[in-house]
């Protein structure tokens, strides 16, 4: 469980800042460096495909840049109805609705890790990129605890943790990565969409 864990975190890393704002040049950078070994590449298709997209576009990384943050609010954020909304509530409810008992339901599982959001309704609490937040601190969390032979701490957080991808995001990302996929030729995109889906799915 432990060197699992130690494996994700850096992944988690990345992932939790892929939808909360557009990609920065300096981010993109690094993400071109990363080295991925062939057996690796497997179970990383999504992040070989955002890499590859950042090595092709090198040459005009400025332009290319203004063009990943128009994209970004196009699918994330509008300006009417963006076609993959990245909020659980929208797939989890019946009506479609935002801010429903199921935005309630995760600020709730938030609480009982102990962790409060410091920025309370400026985004709602169930957006893919806080519930990524959430499981990049869970992960770094059950780490520290464990490195401190706190393993029973470390345990209920583990368990708080596999829950919530569970029974709560296996139910929304798979469909959200999916609009993603659907609503956009960018690779870099449905490279992000993909490595979300694989980062859930195999948990």
């Amino acid at each position: 469980m432990i060197e699992e864990l130690k494996a994700q975190l850096p992944v988690l890393n990345l992932l939790r800042q892929f939808f909360l704002k557009e990609p920065e040049k300096e981010f993109l950078k690094q993400l071109s460096q990363i080295p991925l070994e062939a057996a690796e590449e497997e179970g990383l298709e999504g992040l070989r495909l955002m890499r590859d997209s950042v090595r092709r576009n090198s040459h005009r990384l400025d332009e290319w840049v203004d063009q990943l943050s128009l994209e970004f609010a196009r699918l994330f954020l509008g300006p009417v109805h963006a076609p993959a909304i990245p909020y659980a509530s929208f797939y989890l409810s019946e009506t479609r609705s935002l801010m429903t008992e199921e935005t309630l339901e995760v600020r709730k599982r938030y609480l009982e890790a102990g962790l409060a959001l410091k920025n309370l309704y400026s985004i709602p609490d169930d957006h893919i990129g806080i519930e990524l937040e959430f499981i990049y601190y869970l992960t770094k969390e059950i780490l520290q605890l464990n490195e401190s032979n706190r393993e029973k701490e470390a345990l209920k957080l583990y368990q708080i943790r596999q829950d919530f991808l569970k029974d709560h995001m296996a139910l929304w990302v798979p469909s959200f990565a999916q609009k993603v996929v659907d609503s956009t030729q960018e690779d870099f995109y449905k490279g992000a969409a993909f490595f979300l889906r694989e980062m859930v799915e195999y948990q």
